[in-house]
């Protein structure tokens, strides 16, 4: 006799694990004879939260996305089929949201990336030569809840213009009486005579043109007086530049005496300060001084060099090439 409040329980200990597997089997079966997730896309999202699974002919609906909008007659839904995958379905019924065509501005260029007005996309606005733009080089296509619309107005393209040149003392420009001037319009200037004995001389560019952001291509010249003094070199002679006065880009070449050496150029120009460049040279006496490269302790060998500019190796000690006239030789150097 069993003893009183105890109650034989409905599953005995031995059935339970039973019951777990046919649970499990039964639940495989459901898993097996399913269809999982189904397929996302770009353009479109499932209406409704997604399952684990799906039965056998469930059906599951899209809708476009935000910025998307739908073109009949494609379909925006698929169907579990039976051999446990969806019909074939894509987003080609969703369309992007585009912005408003844009013209080109007068004497420029509307440049839409990648050829669409889709909105994430954007507009490069440039201008002609001889124009600039104001406003918005950049336009975005933007969604404004649901419609597409340009982040902003589009820009304008105006004419390059550029005020008068700047007045020169001493000096004078063409076209003095203009009082606007039109991309790449040039003026020319020049001096007036000097009331004195000596010339002035032009220091700069004499003609300049209106250039790009109405700024001209280069800064007014300058006229002055400009007069280098008589070059003389002791024990050597001028062989070109003859003269009485020197002014401005005057050139003047040397040569020592025989038994005499030029320490310095040999030729010489008069600058804007009324100096020579270089300094005027001396002839020294005696054969000129040689110069041996340094003893290297480094292996040497051989360096071929071609003539498409200068050509060393980077050592502690100084490197020599020999460079004729004709062009580079190979050369023994520190390696």
């Amino acid at each position: 006799m069993e003893p009183p409040g105890r109650r034989e329980c409905p599953f005995p200990s031995w059935r339970f694990p039973g019951l777990l597997l046919a649970a499990m089997v039964l639940l495989l079966y459901s898993f097996s004879d399913a269809c999982e997730e189904p397929p996302t896309f770009e353009a479109m999202e499932l209406i409704g939260k997604p399952k684990p699974y799906y039965e056998i002919g469930e059906r599951v609906d899209y809708k476009c996305k935000k910025g998307y909008f739908y073109i009949p007659p494609l379909a925006t839904h698929t169907i579990c089929d039976r051999n446990h995958t969806w019909l074939p379905v894509s987003d080609d019924a969703c369309y992007r949201e585009t912005c408003p065509y844009i013209r080109d501005p007068l004497n420029g260029q509307a440049v839409p990336a990648n050829g669409t007005y889709e909105f994430g996309y954007q507009m490069h606005f440039i201008c002609n030569e001889g124009y600039y733009l104001i406003g918005e080089e950049i336009l975005y296509c933007e969604l404004k809840g649901s419609v597409a619309i340009w982040s902003g107005k589009p820009p304008i393209c105006e004419k390059v213009l550029c005020t008068p040149p700047p007045k020169i003392k001493n000096g004078k420009h063409t076209f003095s009486e203009v009082e606007v001037f039109e991309y790449l319009d040039a003026v020319t200037y020049s001096c007036d005579p000097a009331p004195g004995p000596d010339p002035f001389s032009l220091i700069g560019e004499s003609t300049i043109y209106c250039g790009d952001n109405s700024v001209w291509s280069r800064a007014a010249p300058e006229c002055k007086v400009v007069k280098c003094r008589f070059p003389v070199v002791e024990n050597g002679k001028q062989i070109s530049g003859f003269g009485k006065k020197f002014y401005y880009k005057a050139t003047v070449m040397f040569e020592c005496d025989k038994g005499f050496y030029l320490d310095g150029s040999d030729t010489i120009v008069c600058d804007s300060n009324s100096t020579w460049d270089p300094p005027v040279p001396k002839c020294l006496k005696g054969p000129r001084p040689t110069y041996k490269p340094p003893v290297s302790n480094y292996p040497v060998r051989p360096l071929s060099c071609r003539c498409v500019g200068v050509c060393w190796r980077s050592t502690p000690d100084p490197v020599f090439l020999s460079i004729t006239s004709r062009g580079c030789r190979t050369t023994n150097i520190a390696a």
